[in-house]
């Protein structure tokens, strides 16, 4: 884990009971898809056809499958740490725009995306909206 994030490593995993058959499968779907696209985010009429709905999503973030980013946004457990490695690249500081194209993702997810880095002091947002790496 980079140093960085060795701070906030994942303290709200708990032991959960496993989940249940029909919810394992539809996050087993989500995790092939975010293994190929780490930032694309299942859309509400995607997650609706999974079945997976505030209490699956729940259910699945506590057993540390999936991350909420924001309500209905999910990504893999380990976005916060790919996203930091990505953006790290970039030149200092950078735009929104320039995260998200880096990320390839959309700015319903690269926003809050970055806020919560800018919550876990992963980045830090400035006055113009830019963010540098802390």
């Amino acid at each position: 884990m980079p140093q960085r994030l060795e701070r906030h490593a994942r303290r709200d995993v708990v032991l959960a009971r496993p989940l249940p058959a029909r919810v394992d499968k539809a996050v087993r779907a989500i995790e092939e898809w975010l293994a190929a696209e780490p930032f694309r985010a299942p859309e509400a009429a995607e997650l609706a056809d999974l079945k997976l709905g505030p209490r699956e999503l729940a259910a699945a973030v506590r057993a540390g499958r999936l991350a909420r980013i924001a309500d209905g946004v999910v990504l893999g457990p380990d976005a916060f740490d790919r996203a930091a490695d990505v953006l790290a690249k970039l030149p200092q500081p950078f735009t929104v725009s320039e995260a998200r194209r880096a990320l390839g993702t959309t700015r319903r997810v690269a926003v809050p995306l970055l806020e919560r880095l800018d919550d876990r002091r992963v980045t830090r947002r400035a006055g113009d909206g830019t963010r540098t790496m802390v």
